[in-house]
């Protein structure tokens, strides 16, 4: 067994120490006392392997042994390789079946150890116990028997048991351990003192070095110090003469703080050594301390010396180069320095001064400390700076750099002393100043001149070569001038006089820095050298005036006699030509001089007085005189050239009215010239006279020029490049209701901005004022007509609008109930006609503005007819309709059509005029709609011509049907409209196609016509009302009306297509609004206002049809009295008879958009269909319009059955022809059999089981009906059958109305009739859910493919597929779920086996996003169901298993599908 491995690390045999059956006791023998360690050691001899060196051993023989039968065997028989290899085989699976047997034994052998270990642990023991006794037994019988004990110490005891103490210690004991007491403080310090006073005694009587004065004596110390070298202390042993001085400690102080990093530059062995040779001469010599000087003193020398050399080799390294050289260097001895070594700068070839710099040990007196010399000599100008150069030793420290540069500095202020006396002798009255902290010479170039301006003559002190500074000056001009001026310092006076030109032009440029100029040294002119320009100095800056870019200031510089510091300017202003293109050169035009007496000018206006023109003076010098001793004002810039500055200014300002007035006196425009405004600040032009307009008549043009009081041009703006004309007006002719409006004179305020293109007051401006003056006349013209008709202007347009604002170039209206829609009037100058935006403001604003929808044709109008009257007219007329026109949806929609992904429009509002308004649903069907006065309008189909009511207009259809359905809209009090409607269905009338013509021409007045004919005497304002006062008497006055009978409008005729029994031309003459869309009905035509030319409240024109008698043929005249003189309100021509106006309190849906119908309304009569009996207009109120279009929910219908969009009654009426078209064209494509049917708008046909008929709702028109009648009686129940009709109503035919629903039920009802049954029955839990409350679900036919659905085709696809299968899908909607979130619904396909008579759940293949989880429990209930119910012979499972389904199916909590 493999021996086990102790807690001790010891490998013991799992059998030793005595592992047989009996204990200790038994053994025969006790083991001799080392029988433990030599158990231990057979274990150590014996250790165990680790099973992985086994397995590798055994891998190894096996491998060697193959190994060696591949090279033994081809030698041999194949009988004897055989036998090898069976040998060989049988050998190694041995060893490895040993092996899987070790392996499976290690499995367990962990046990086994843990018990070895156990084992021979207690063998172990038994063994020491063994041994103990028997040593024990031994020492008892041999060693013991002769042992004797010592007498008792007593004595002792006795005093360690009462004193506590051992007193009978021997004293060499405590004389060789306890050391002796030490001496007392006092005595110590009276030792010290004495010691003290034997030092000083011995320094006395010695010969003392004087370099070793600074001493101290304390503690019986005395220490010497030497600064920079080295400090000793030292004392004496005793106080007899002869004792040799003691060296104590030695300390060396020369320090390299610059590359020593702060170490110590001496090594402890080397202090240890020197401090043996000192003490040994301490101890030789007779003179020890003078001695010890000499010694120390030199080792400090040759350390600075060593010091100085490193800081040398660094220096060169890091920061000088080969500006520094080392020339020799002896230790100990000396180290010599070069600088400023030309042939290595490469300035100079040849022989050049050298600079040295040495640094010795004084040979002869060696007590002295380094030495100093320069060659050549450093010069004696300056002492300060010779005596810091001849210094090595700091206060602090070691630096050859401090004495290099303290060199280089002596020598760089005397090459500035020569370079300063060059300047003095080309001006001696130079100002130039040395400065000592950092060598430069500051040479002041043009004065007075600041620090900033001054040229810094600098000395490189490592190369000793002049460095130029000069604030401003290119890099590149530095630079030559340091190359020439080191090359001779006497070229700096040409580079000097060249500075002061250049100098020059820069103050020039700061002082107009902030104004609006670009400064160039030159300018490219075509024509330099024959203009005056080009005899001008050559020093010149010229300053072009950004804002007048035709316009220069030329600077000229020249120089002072006997002045090389100043400078005298000339200033010239020259005018240029403009340049065709930025790079071309332009031609110089004008050059002028400046007055010389501007200076003096500037002063005196400083000052309060007025400059005379008289006095003169010429400018000599600089902008500032000089005065170098006077000091400089607080805040006044040395350099600032104030008279540059005001040239600037005075041409900036003055520049761009001197143009405007050049204009305008090329347009022949009066005006008074520029005049100083505001404490001669500012300046103005004012015009005298404004031209007179074009297209204003002569009235107009002079009431305008009377009200203008003043006109003036100011400019304003930072820029300078902003006009501001001010006009200002007085007897304004409207009065606003803006607080700003309401003073004796107004103020219009004229804005224009000139272009960087363009010179500041150029003709530009002059044009654009021009159009504004006759915008602000066009508008005039109209606000005085307006404001001569504000008296007699019909009472409800005084309160349905007021004047908001009127500023002479805007008129802005408040109109509405509420005054919160606004229209602005301006003259857009640029068009050449009138600008009409339409806005809200209060309450409203945010809001948008009803009549946007007619805008462009509000503008047409009112430019063709700039009335103010009939503009608020027309919008009072429209308001309401176009309030209720805009509640119509006009989103486009998807699936409306079999065309599932093309999207069409519900309604498209087109508007045609500015009363006109077509309405376009799904680009099917058109309905036109007039406004008219008197608060109705005129309804019709517009997919008849209006020319002839037999053609179409291409692209639309006729709307079956529509007559009847607006019919139920018109208000009760309109009997005469009643009594006519029967007449509206008859035949058409004989009037032949040349009266139509004559008709049509009717409806287009002659362009020359105006709305408001011009009264005499009235100054060019027109009549508010046409006719005025009332109407019954202007009936009676007009001649032609007495002899002819005027029907009033045209649908009050028996014909389509004449309207007319007998036409009367004064019904026919309208004043249209212009229209971009073909004809238009104007306000007084036939089909927009049957009352138009007799209503009071109108502004429409009326014109006698006197003149246009016989343009009527066939007119029947009536001798006698006009049917008014004998029945007053009851003219013919009354509208009253056709339209009249409705009262509030007696329409039923007067202030309502409910859609029950009036109970005092009888119902409409049953009327027989023409096909163009809705090309008739039918008139209706503004609130019948508004019930028309307002979306409600539908009539007829519970709420609950109700769909959730809602519509206007309109779009049911639209939807549901639409339906039933579609219908007709899907019984063609379907298995249906249609049923003629001869009752009009009526679809009937037949499946195998039920006979069906489809038609509109009779009592509301709104809806789409179906009517079933079964072939068996027997197979349906009343109630099944009235399901299905609702469901149609509801489901199928009603909102959003589309066609694809239409078809999958339509699919449905050819299914077989059991199976039908069961699908009404599903119709029943979605139109009744509260009679299934035991249900979980709510059930929902999807008649098309819904977005969520499976993806089997595009959403909106019919959802209903017959064949031998049936296929259709279900939407269902949990009940109970929590209020925040939305109820969980599902939509479940269902397929049905008609062969089978199986319902499941069909195999669609669902969206990779999309949860398994629900669609797999519907499958498992269904198929579960099936499972449990299996189908009999004719019997339908679909509603069976949909039931259970909707009871069973429950969703795991929180999933969603």
């Amino acid at each position: 067994m493999a021996p086990v491995q102790l807690e001790n690390h010891q490998l013991v045999p799992p059998g030793g120490g005595g592992g047989g059956s009996g204990g200790p006791a038994s053994a025969p023998a006790p083991p001799p006392p080392g029988a433990a360690v030599a158990a231990a050691a057979a274990a150590a001899a014996s250790p165990g392997y680790r099973l992985s060196t086994l397995i590798e051993f055994l891998l190894h023989r096996a491998y060697s042994e193959l190994m060696v039968l591949t090279d033994l065997l081809p030698r041999k028989s194949d009988v004897e390789r055989k036998i090898e290899i069976v040998q060989f085989a049988s050998r190694t699976r041995q060893l490895f079946v040993r092996l899987l047997a070790l392996v499976k034994w290690a499995n367990n052998a962990g046990k086994v150890e843990k018990c070895a270990m156990i084992s021979s642990f207690l063998d172990q023991q038994a063994i020491l116990f063994v041994d103990t006794a028997d040593r024990l037994a031994s020492l008892a019988r041999d060693a013991l028997v002769h042992a004797r004990l010592p007498s008792f110490a007593i004595p002792y005891a006795i005093d360690v048991l009462t004193t506590g103490s051992y007193p009978r210690l021997p004293t060499c004991i405590r004389d060789k351990i306890i050391p002796p007491d030490p001496i007392t403080k006092i005595e110590k310090q009276a030792t010290l003192h004495q010691l003290n006073q034997i030092l000083r005694h011995r320094l006395v009587t010695t010969d003392l070095p004087p370099q070793l004065a600074n001493l101290t004596v304390a503690n019986g110390r005395v220490k010497f110090r030497v600064e920079g070298e080295f400090e000793a202390t030292l004392t004496v042993m005793g106080d007899d003469p002869d004792v040799p001085w003691r060296l104590l400690k030695l300390e060396i102080l020369v320090e390299d703080k610059e590359t020593g990093d702060g170490r110590a530059l001496v090594h402890s062995m080397q202090i240890d050594f020197i401090h043996q040779l000192v003490q040994s001469r301490l101890f030789a010599d007779e003179k020890p301390l003078q001695d010890m000087y000499n010694c120390l003193h030199s080792f400090c020398l040759s350390l600075q010396l060593e010091v100085l050399h490193s800081q040398t080799l660094m220096l060169i390294r890091e920061r000088w180069g080969d500006l520094v050289q080392v020339e020799r260097y002896h230790p100990g001895k000396c180290l010599s320095l070069s600088v400023w070594n030309q042939q290595v700068l490469g300035r100079k070839t040849g022989m050049a001064s050298v600079h040295k710099v040495t640094i010795k040990i004084d040979e002869n007196d060696v007590s002295k400390p380094l030495q100093i010399f320069h060659d050549p000599p450093l010069p004696v100008s300056d002492s300060k700076l010779v005596e810091r150069a001849m210094k090595v030793d700091d206060i602090d420290h070691l630096s050859i750099e401090k004495l290099l540069i303290d060199s280089v500095r002596a020598r760089a202020h005397q090459k500035l002393q020569e370079l300063k006396a060059i300047l003095r002798g080309f001006n001696a009255n130079e100002n130039s100043s040395i400065e000592t902290a950092l060598p430069a010479l500051v040479v002041p170039i043009l004065e007075p001149c600041d620090n900033s301006e001054c040229l810094h003559i600098y000395v490189d002190l490592h190369s000793g070569m002049f460095q130029l500074m000069l604030y401003g000056l290119d890099q590149a001009t530095l630079d030559d001038m340091e190359k020439s001026m080191n090359e001779d310092m006497k070229r700096i006076i040409p580079w000097i006089q060249q500075l002061k030109f250049w100098l020059g032009q820069q103050r020039c440029k700061q002082s107009i820095k902030h104004l609006p100029t670009i400064s160039t040294d030159t300018l490219q002119l075509s024509n330099y050298s024959t203009h005056p320009i080009g005899k001008l100095s050559k020093h010149k800056l010229f300053i072009k005036l950004t804002r007048l870019p035709q316009y220069y200031i030329v600077v000229e510089m020249l120089e002072v006699p006997n002045k090389p510091t100043q400078l005298t300017y000339k200033y010239y202003f020259m005018s240029v030509s403009v340049a065709e293109r930025e790079d071309s050169p332009v031609v110089a035009l004008v050059l002028q001089q400046f007055k010389d007496n501007i200076q003096e000018l500037i002063l005196r206006t400083k000052i309060g007085k007025q400059p005379r023109a008289s006095t003169k003076r010429k400018l000599s010098d600089d902008s500032c005189p000089v005065e170098p001793k006077k000091t400089k004002r607080s805040g006044e810039i040395r350099a600032f050239n104030k008279i540059l500055a005001h040239f600037v200014a005075v041409c900036d300002t003055n520049m761009p009215f001197v143009g405007l007035r050049v204009e305008l006196s090329n347009l022949e425009i009066p005006h008074q010239g520029v005049q100083m405004e505001g404490d001669s600040f500012s300046h103005a032009i004012r015009l005298l006279k404004i031209p007179p307009c074009k297209g204003v008549n002569e009235e107009t043009q002079k009431a305008l020029d009377r009200s203008l009081l003043d006109c003036t041009f100011r400019l304003q703006g930072r820029n300078n490049r902003t006009w501001v004309a001010e006009l200002v007006f007085a007897n304004c002719p409207l009065n606003g209701t803006s607080t700003r409006e309401q003073g004796p004179s107004r103020h219009v305020y004229l804005t224009y901005e000139n272009l960087l293109s363009e010179p500041v007051g150029g003709r530009k401006v002059v044009e654009m004022f021009l159009n504004d003056w006759n915008s602000i006349a066009r508008l005039y013209e109209c606000v005085l007509e307006f404001a001569r008709s504000l008296p007699d202007i019909p009472a409800h347009l005084n309160i349905f609008s007021e004047v908001r604002v009127y500023n002479y170039r805007k008129l802005i209206l408040c109109y509405g109930t509420t005054k919160g829609s606004s229209i602005s009037i301006q003259w857009n100058s640029i068009h050449q006609k009138f600008h009409i935006s339409l806005g809200t403001v209060g309450p409203n604003s945010g809001c948008s503005n009803c009549h946007n929808t007619i805008l462009h044709q509000l503008q047409e109008m009112f430019n063709k007819t700039p009335n103010v009257v009939q503009l608020l007219q027309v919008l009072f007329d429209t308001q309401a309709p176009l309030n209720a026109i805009n509640k119509l949806p006009t989103v486009p929609m998807l699936g409306l059509t079999q065309r599932t992904n093309t999207a069409y429009q519900c309604f498209s509002i087109l508007p045609q005029s500015s009363t006109h308004i077509r309405l376009a649903f799904r680009n099917m069907y058109c309905i036109d709609i007039y406004c008219r006065s008197r608060g109705v309008v005129a309804i019709r189909d517009g997919a008849y011509s209006l020319f002839d009511n037999s053609k179409l207009v291409e692209g639309f259809y006729p709307a079956p049907g529509l007559k009847t359905f607006l019919n139920m809209f018109v208000d009760s009090n309109q009997d005469a409209r009643r009594r006519s409607v029967n007449e509206d269905d008859n035949p058409p009338s004989p009037i032949g196609g040349d009266m139509m013509d004559s008709l049509i021409s009717q409806l287009q007045p002659p362009p020359q016509q105006q709305p408001f004919p011009k009264q005499p005497g009235s100054s060019g304002a027109y009549p508010l009302t046409s006719p005025p006062t009332s109407y019954h008497s202007t009936v009676s006055q007009s001649p032609s009306m007495m002899h002819t009978q005027s029907p009033g409008n045209l649908h009050a005729a028996s014909s389509p297509s004449g309207a007319l029994r007998a036409p009367s031309p004064a019904s026919f003459v309208p004043t249209p609004p212009p229209s971009s869309h073909g004809l238009s009905i104007g306000p007084g035509a036939s089909f927009a206002s049957p009352h138009g030319t007799l209503d009071p409240s109108s502004p429409y024109t009326m014109v006698s049809p006197s003149g246009r008698a016989g343009n009527w043929p066939g007119s029947p005249q009536v001798s006698g009295p006009s049917p008014a003189t004998r029945l007053p309100g009851m003219s013919p021509a009354n509208p009253s008879l056709h339209s009249p106006v409705p009262d509030a309190s007696h329409s039923p849906r007067a202030g309502t958009s409910s859609q029950t119908m009036p109970t005092n309304m009888p119902p409409p009569r049953k009327l027989p269909q023409r096909s163009w009996a809705a090309s008739i207009p039918t008139i209706l109120t503004h609130s019948a319009l508004n019930i028309l279009l307002l979306p409600s929910p539908t009539p007829g219908l519970v709420p609950g059955l109700a769909g959730s969009y809602l519509c206007s009654p309109l779009e049911r009426f639209l939807g549901s022809v639409i339906m039933r078209r579609h219908l007709q064209r899907i019984i063609q494509q379907e298995t249906l059999q249609l049923i003629n049917s001869n009752e009009p708008g009526v679809i009937m046909f037949k499946t195998d089981a039920l006979k069906c008929r489809v038609a509109l709702s009779p009592k509301t028109n709104q809806t789409l009906q179906l009517k079933v009648t079964p072939e068996n009686a027997g197979q349906w129940k009343p109630d099944e059958l009235q399901v299905l009709e609702k469901f149609f109503e509801t489901r199928v035919a009603g909102p959003p109305f589309k066609a694809n629903t239409l078809i999958a039920f339509t699919k449905l009802l050819g299914a077989p009739t059991h199976i039908l049954r069961d699908c009404v029955h599903i119709m029943k839990l979605e139109l009744f859910p509260d009679q299934a409350t035991q249900l979980k679900w709510n059930v929902q036919f999807c008649l098309t493919i819904p977005p969520s659905a499976p993806p089997i085709a595009p959403p909106g696809t019919p959802a209903v597929v017959l064949k031998s299968k049936i296929l259709f899908f279900l939407q269902l909607t949990q009940k109970t779920s929590v209020p925040p979130q939305e109820p969980v619904s599902i939509i479940v396909p269902i397929i049905y086996d008609m062969a089978s008579g199986t319902t499941q759940q069909a195999d669609i293949p669902r969206q990779q996003n999309s949860s398994v989880a629900a669609p797999m429990m519907v499958s498992n209930i269904l198929k579960r169901f099936a499972e449990m119910n299996p189908p009999r012979q004719g019997e339908c499972t679909i509603f069976a298993a949909v039931r259970d389904l909707m009871a069973n199916l429950t969703l795991p909590p929180g999933g969603r599908p």
